[in-house]
């Protein structure tokens, strides 16, 4: 059995495959692969471990594939044709749970920058503007008493939540009631948008979510509230969050993740209201290493015809 690695993670980690598998490829390129490559790669060998910006589906998958155990260097699955590739019988392995801290506390981070205008004062003083104290420079909000509304209460999403109640933040989420360890309090997102001062997005890309967050949405929220994004990109339409951060200065936007990612906007990159990070939210040495343990220990027990712990549709 042959097992590729579309790109390097953790060579000591990847060593382990070499006692099970016939072959082992791993991608000698810093890069993502190119959809040819990726292609060949997926029609060629039994087992590969992707990442998140490895799309599949049937443009890069033939018919007389090979590939038989798809693992995904990802919590999420939306780059994934799931239908196409359980029509084809291929296993689908992803890595939950391990970087739910990692990522909860980014968007904390980020929070937090946002709450306390932190990068434009450190570019203020950088710029070598500051005189001395002044009461109203770079006034923000204060997170103590404030309310937190969660839009996803998943792993992710239960762990920042917990983190911002310990805070003596309030905590409002939408979707599916949970049995919680913390005070919180469900609500519809019409509720949620208008009672929060800060938002912050944990929940999957589907149909259902793209452009959950648009004018409409973000027309519901405090002039001065705060909006983060660590979940996927085209959660939010780009395009409306541009505008309404150009209409309204004293908005703050914490993203991690973007619409057309790679490719990020200018515009927004451009305002000052604004913190962009490159897709950080679960790079912490911690949680990307288990990550990477999960693919190898995972495509390990697949050539051994082990039972799967990770399996899409049998996550434990």
């Amino acid at each position: 059995m042959r097992v590729a690695v579309t790109r390097s993670l953790f060579p000591s980690v990847l060593e382990e495959l070499d006692a099970v598998f016939d072959e082992v490829w791993v991608s000698p390129h810093d890069r993502p692969l190119s959809q040819k490559e990726l292609s060949e790669v997926l029609n060629d060998y039994d087992v590969v471990i992707g990442m998140l910006v490895d799309r599949v589906d049937s443009s890069v998958l033939n018919k007389t594939s090979s590939l038989k155990c798809l693992i995904t260097y990802s919590v999420g699955v939306d780059h994934l044709d799931v239908n196409l590739l359980r029509s084809r019988g291929v296993e689908i392995v992803h890595t939950p749970a391990v970087l739910t801290h990692a990522t909860a506390e980014l968007a904390m981070a980020l929070m937090f920058a946002c709450s306390r205008r932190l990068l434009p004062a450190a570019d203020f003083v950088k710029r070598n503007r500051f005189t001395g104290f002044s009461p109203e420079l770079f006034l923000g909000i204060e997170l103590y008493g404030a309310t937190l509304g969660v839009v996803g209460m998943g792993k992710i999403g239960q762990a920042m939540a917990e983190k911002a109640v310990g805070l003596g933040m309030n905590v409002l989420y939408c979707g599916n009631p949970k049995s919680l360890s913390f005070n919180a309090k469900h609500c519809s997102l019409e509720t949620l948008l208008r009672s929060s001062q800060v938002v912050s997005l944990h929940c999957p890309l589907t149909s259902d979510t793209r452009h959950l967050i648009g004018k409409e949405s973000l027309s519901l929220m405090p002039d001065n509230g705060i909006l983060i994004n660590t979940a996927r990109g085209p959660v939010v339409d780009e395009s409306a969050l541009v505008l309404h951060l150009r209409e309204h200065p004293a908005f703050f936007a914490g993203i991690d993740v973007y619409e057309f990612e790679p490719e990020i906007s200018k515009e927004l990159v451009s305002l000052e209201n604004v913190v962009c990070l490159p897709h950080v939210g679960s790079a912490t040495f911690r949680a990307r290493q288990a990550m990477a343990e999960i693919c190898v220990l995972e495509a390990i027990r697949f050539g051994r015809g082990e039972p799967l712990h990770y399996s899409l549709k049998e996550t434990r």
